[in-house]
């Protein structure tokens, strides 16, 4: 039986590893599944562009997204075939309609994969603005990714920056690794350094961040890494040995301003590991 708050995922058509991952995920955590395809245009209003679209256009995109909707629940019901799904084609403005419901989500996942510059330009402007704006974590997973054989036993990595601005996150991964059963891996990094100081004072700041956490989930081993790598750098090169990467949405220094600066788009697309942004309240 599924209850609480429901894992929510924005159907398209690269949403097929994130239906499998999120219908996993949800099942972990004992919360519904629902599954949400946003229709951005209506017949009235049409592209928006100064042109209206038929009755018969709009109906064959209604079929169309159901047709997407039932395939991503036939998906998720052979991931986790006791998992409660619902599905819902809904009309809107894409953005506000996702940032809205995720006022009421355990978490938002969405898809993302390769293709032409405008394509991904306007995933990357979704992706971008709900991991500025979500109230609760939002997932992006690359669909097409070959899935290694010990995903599952892979840790979590969590980027920490030394500010409060990363409590989310730790907190988001380690619920994560508690239910699956690995171990996190707590990284911070202040970019290039050669003065031992710094290196003294970067554990400081690890330890610092991580107190107390080990108490509140004593089932998850915590590995704490520092780095003078770049922190975007080394988040990437990291993310490759783990099943999930998980960073803040804000922050004065490290991951959380860095990562969501600049490269958040580039980020969100082209990390093959699924990313989770964890959103400060």
């Amino acid at each position: 039986m599924s209850t609480g708050e429901p894992v929510i995922v924005a159907v398209d058509e690269s949403a097929g590893s994130a239906v499998t991952w999120a219908a996993h995920t949800a099942a972990l955590h004992h919360a519904p599944l629902h599954l949400l395809r946003v229709l951005e245009i209506t017949p009235d209003e049409g592209l928006g562009l100064g042109t209206a679209i038929t009755t018969e256009d709009y109906a064959r995109l209604e079929e169309h997204g159901n047709w997407l909707l039932e395939t991503a629940a036939r998906e998720a019901a052979k991931t986790a075939p006791d998992l409660t799904i619902t599905t819902e084609l809904a009309t809107g403005a894409v953005v506000p309609t996702l940032v809205e419901r995720t006022r009421v989500a355990r978490m938002v996942v969405a898809g993302a994969r390769g293709g032409g510059a405008l394509r991904r330009a306007l995933l990357g402007s979704v992706s971008s603005v709900l991991a500025r704006r979500s109230h609760c974590p939002f997932v992006v997973v690359r669909d097409g990714v070959p899935l290694p054989p010990d995903l599952a036993t892979r840790p979590i990595l969590v980027g920490v920056d030394g500010t409060k601005i990363s409590e989310p996150a730790i907190a988001a991964a380690l619920d994560e690794a508690s239910v699956r059963g690995v171990a996190v891996i707590a990284l911070h990094s202040e970019g290039s350094s050669d003065d031992p100081e710094m290196d003294a004072l970067d554990d400081y700041v690890l330890a610092e961040s991580l107190a107390g956490w080990q108490e509140r989930y004593p089932n998850v081993r915590i590995d704490r890494e520092t780095t003078h790598i770049r922190p975007e750098r080394s988040l990437l090169d990291l993310s490759t040995s783990t099943q999930l990467l998980v960073v803040g949405t804000r922050g004065r220094g490290g991951f959380t301003s860095r990562v969501f600066g600049s490269t958040s788009q580039s980020l969100l697309l082209s990390v093959e590991t699924p990313i989770m942004i964890a959103p400060t309240p």
